[in-house]
């Protein structure tokens, strides 16, 4: 009988912190060793998921949501089994550490009452975009992002306006 989880895994990373219960068999470390773990136990690779602590982060292998609540997390132990862990209270409604869609109707209403060119419009297009950069990279599984390009993102929309602001003494004699 396989141990094999058959579903898709529900939460992108794994908050650690929110997880109830006794952790201290949940089997974690870099995605390398996770990927040895799957391959012995047949677990498929994209199980492998990120976890995020007060201590660090690093990898875990979730398994299946079955009852879609979003109230519990199954992790895979050093006995070689999964585990149902619950979240803690107030976290029921965990999907990810950032639900995009709440935001982006926010994004929607900032920009419908700040026209474009306005600074507080040109704010909210910007987070927009620093979402849409972090949302691609939770979606690539990678738990870092190039600060290069979140740096590119927020000069080249906000520089105008800053340097604006620094020289607005200039034009008017001092």
């Amino acid at each position: 009988m396989s141990n094999r989880a058959t579903l898709g895994t529900v939460h992108r990373t794994v908050p650690m912190d929110f997880v109830d219960g006794d952790t201290s068999d949940v089997v974690r470390g870099f995605r390398y060793d996770m990927a040895v773990i799957c391959r012995r136990h047949n677990i498929p690779r994209k199980y492998i998921t990120p976890y995020t602590s007060r201590w660090g982060h690093g990898f875990v292998i979730q398994g299946a949501d079955y009852g879609h609540d979003h109230q519990h997390v199954i992790l895979w132990t050093r006995q070689g089994h999964w585990v149902r862990f619950p979240l803690k209270a107030g976290t029921a409604q965990y999907h990810a550490l950032m639900a995009l869609d709440d935001y982006a109707k926010l994004m929607a209403e900032i920009e419908r009452d700040f026209p474009p060119g306005s600074v507080t419009g040109e704010i909210a297009s910007t987070l927009g975009q620093l979402l849409q950069i972090w949302a691609a990279a939770k979606d690539a599984g990678e738990n870092t992002l190039d600060l290069r390009v979140v740096d590119r993102t927020v000069a080249a929309r906000l520089n105008p306006f800053v340097r604006a602001w620094l020289h607005r003494g200039d034009e008017d004699g001092g």
